[in-house]
């Protein structure tokens, strides 16, 4: 059995689970107490071309997740590059 790192970073803790499987380390593993409440979310009607849109769904499915929240985190994304390049 492969004893699990300590990691210094959540980036360093990132790259290490992206070339690792979680079966490598299962008899390390807890089960969490951790639990998560869902963030409110505000409704929008937006339009999208059918073209962007339809490309939109095939790479949220590509990822596993719903266009809905695909959009979201893409969005999310933009908005924090845009602050963050403001602030230069």
């Amino acid at each position: 059995m492969k004893k699990l790192p300590t990691f210094k970073t959540q980036e360093e803790e990132i790259r290490f689970w992206e070339k690792h499987s979680i079966s490598e380390y299962w008899e390390e593993l807890e089960e969490s107490t951790d639990t998560f409440e869902r963030p409110r979310l505000t409704p929008v009607t937006l339009k999208f071309d059918p073209l962007v849109l339809k490309k939109l769904k095939m790479l949220a499915r590509k990822r596993g997740v719903s266009y809905n929240a695909y959009i979201r985190l893409l969005l999310a994304k933009g908005v924090e590059k845009e602050i963050l390049q403001a602030g230069k």
